[in-house]
Order: structure tokens, then sequence, then C-alpha cells
């Protein structure tokens, strides 16, 4: 069997959902960038979602578990074999190491930080120790510790049997929703900082997500035949949105509740993925969509390179404002038209310069 045919088909709503996916970790900076700089961010509830849009990351957490299962789980998959497992690692290394130690390098151009910094990004261990070069590579700290602990679950699951899997996977997110919450309860109450680091980034709270994917990438390979409405995934989507819409959940700061937030919208997205990918079975052109689709292209460069440019696009928009009092909500607006292009920009050049070379490298060498 061929690697693309072990991949299995490829359905265009999962690059809609990545495209989605950045595109709120792009407004959430925006949104807190806008508001430091210019003292608002427009759009009423378009404004909460922006500041809700760090809930992105864990709609790529659950697409990651996702991909991530389907690689071992389901008719298409290759059979549990140390083959497999070399596959899915060189699949991996190649697809993330190349782009995030070539950003790792530019920052450190751009200013060097210490040798212990240096050894916390290289063995991933940022999500536990903290980051002083970027504190977005949390994320990839959590889905580089997945990658090792990928062979033994899956393992463990496609030897469970099915409903044996989903019930081990679900008892194992009850767990780590218990474990947040007991966590965050003692957490002083505004304390984002405290909770960020002690909460939200840790691996062992943070592969909630990802088991989520798993979980769906189980129950999609048992029956990956069932068919959805096109209506069904759009009604499904209307609770993520509208959840997101509501409140600035973390400016409620009541750290309990947002840990409901992030373990709520894991499971909403699940449910958005599973039905995607339903309606994929029988119109395989749903989700096709040439913009996001270009975005879903760019959205591991675009993740890693979006955040530094904050400062020099706040620059920018000062500079061509003129240094005069203007109106915050065309400043704002201004920056956030160059803090897109900007990332768009850096993201694309990252991608022609460094992320294509190596996937194609990874392509000859998985069909020689």
């Amino acid at each position: 069997m061929t690697a693309a045919a072990r991949m299995g088909p490829r359905y265009p709503v999962l690059d809609a959902l990545r495209a989605v996916a950045i595109l709120l970790v792009l407004a959430r900076h925006w949104a807190v960038a806008s508001q430091a700089a210019f003292g608002v961010v427009p759009g009423g509830p378009l404004a909460v979602l922006a500041a809700n849009g760090w809930i992105g990351v864990d709609l790529f957490f659950v697409l990651s578990g996702f991909l991530i299962g389907s690689h071992f789980t389901g008719p298409r998959a290759a059979p549990f074999s140390r083959t497999a497992m070399l596959d899915f690692y060189r699949r991996r290394a190649f697809r993330t190491l190349p782009l995030y130690w070539g950003v790792i390098l530019l920052c450190w151009l751009d200013a060097p930080f210490s040798s212990l910094a240096f050894v916390t990004h290289l063995l991933f261990l940022q999500d536990y120790l903290g980051s002083d070069v970027m504190v977005t590579l949390w994320s990839l700290a959590v889905e580089e510790k997945f990658y090792l602990a990928t062979p033994a679950l899956l393992f463990l699951l496609t030897r469970a049997g099915t409903r044996n899997a989903c019930m081990l996977l679900a008892l194992a997110m009850a767990a780590l929703c218990w474990s947040m919450q007991a966590d965050a309860r003692g957490i002083t109450p505004g304390d984002y900082v405290a909770f960020f680091w002690a909460v939200r980034a840790p691996f062992h709270h943070s592969v909630l997500g990802i088991l989520t994917g798993v979980l769906v990438a189980v129950q999609h390979g048992a029956s990956g035949t069932w068919r959805a409405p096109r209506s069904l995934f759009l009604l499904l989507a209307a609770p993520p949105l509208l959840l997101l819409m509501w409140r600035d959940w973390l400016g409620l700061g009541d750290w309990p509740t947002v840990c409901w937030i992030i373990a709520l919208s894991s499971c909403l997205f699940a449910l958005l993925v599973r039905c995607g990918l339903a309606v994929n079975c029988w119109r395989p052109a749903f989700g096709t969509v040439r913009p996001l689709r270009h975005i879903a292209r760019l959205s591991y460069a675009l993740y890693l390179v979006h955040y530094p440019l904050i400062g020099p696009a706040t620059q920018v928009c000062r500079f061509l404002s003129g240094g005069a009092q203007q109106p915050p909500v065309p400043d704002s607006l201004l920056f956030l038209a160059i803090y897109g292009a900007m990332s768009w920009a850096a993201a694309w050049l990252l991608h022609v310069a460094l992320e294509r070379p190596f996937l194609l490298l990874r392509d000859r060498i998985a069909a020689a």
C-alpha cells in the first residue's frame, strides 16, 4: 500500500477548519495588541470573538489528534508495525521540525537568548519551563510530546476494540478535566499568567484537545461510511460560534469556568470535525474554498511567525498615521491590515524557503 493510500482520502473540510483555527489565533493577538496600543477593539460581537480567539489552539489540537489517530486507525491505516511507526515519525519530523528550528534560529539572530532557553526549546520543554523566545511555541511542545506517546497509545487503542477505545479515551478526558479544575481553583482569580503556565500550557492538561481528536479518529475509522447533510454541519457550527461570541471568557478571570470552556469547545469542535468528515464522504468538494485552502496551507508558518510581528506592525501603523492623535477605531483597523499583510508575507516566505522543500523531500523519500 502506498503512502498516499495509507493516508486515505483528503477531506477539504479539515483544511477549512484549520484555516478558521489560525484566523482565530491571529484575531486574538490582534485584539490584545489593539487594546494595548489604541485602547479599542472594534466590532461588537466580532470583537468578543476575536478576544476568544485563543480557543483556536484547541481546534488545532482536535485536528491534530484526528490526523495523528488516523495514521493507525481505520480500514485505510497501515498495520501497526515498526515500519508504520518509522513512517509516522518521518512524516512528523519533516512536517514540523525544519520550520520550527528555522524560526528559532531567526529569533536568536534577532535577539540572542540564553543556552538554557535554547535547550528548553530544542527539547520542547517550554510548556513546563516557560518561553522567553516566543510564548506561542508552548503548543508545539504539547504536540511533540504527544508524538512520542502516540505509538503506545494507538497500539493499546487498536487492540481494545472501538467501543473500549472510545470508553478509555472518554475516561482519560474526564480525568484531565478534573485535574484542570482542581489546579484552576488554586489560582487567584484574574491572575492570567499563573493560570496560563499552571493549567493552560502544560502537556498533561492541554492534551485534552488532542485526545478528543483521537476519539474522532477511532470512531470515524470504525464507521467511515456515515454520511451527513451540509445543513447538519452548519447547525453544529452554531454552538461554538455563539459560545465564542457570548462573552470574553479570559476577561472574566474565573479560571474553573475557563477550563469548562476549553473542554466544551474541544467537544464541540470534535463534533464539527466528525460531521464534516461525514459530509465529505458523499460531497467530496464540501469545504473547498480557495482562500481557506491557501490559508490552511500556510497555517503552520503563520502560527510560527505572526506573534513576533506585532511590534513591527504597530510601529508601521504609527508611522503611517503620522504620529498624530487619530480616532482609535481607524488606527486599530489599519493595524489589522498591516499585521495581516506582514504575517502573510512572512509565512509565505518561510513556506517557500523552508517548509515546502522539506515536504517535497519527505514525499520523495516515501516514494523511494
